[in-house]
């Protein structure tokens, strides 16, 4: 069964184990506060072995500190999960930062270019004991 929650501009859905975010169009630091919210409260109610986000329609329109503290904050909730980014190419540098948080905080995490490779990755990761 999926679950999903959609406003303008970002998709959560639940998809099997994995929780998988989707955002397009133009993001703010201001506009991250829902879908965070709503990633969250996604996150703590439900039981996921993996998370994705498909950024590929989404452009970012945050300063250095901005970029810094989201990064931080992904890193942060989704520490206990093993985390797919689907992104563009031009997206490289800021998605290597979320994964070195993540990485920091002992969490385990992938950039790719395509959703099928997300979900192979993620179904390889979270099938074994101790994946968490």
């Amino acid at each position: 069964m999926v679950q999903a929650y959609s406003m303008q501009g970002f998709e959560i859905r639940i998809d099997g184990q994995v929780l998988e975010m989707r955002t397009d169009g133009t993001r703010t630091a201001a506009m991250g506060r829902d879908p965070g919210r709503s990633f969250e409260s996604f996150l703590a109610n439900t039981h996921v072995t993996g998370i994705l986000f498909d950024v590929r329609g989404a452009d970012y329109q945050l300063d250095e500190i901005e970029w810094e503290e989201r990064a931080r904050l992904i890193a942060r909730v989704c520490q206990g999960h093993p985390t797919a980014f689907v992104n563009r190419q031009d997206q490289d540098i800021q998605v290597a930062r979320v994964l070195h948080h993540l990485e920091a905080r002992g969490g385990r995490g992938l950039s790719c270019r395509s959703r099928q490779a997300a979900r192979i990755w993620l179904g390889g990761v979270t099938d074994h004991p101790g994946s968490r």
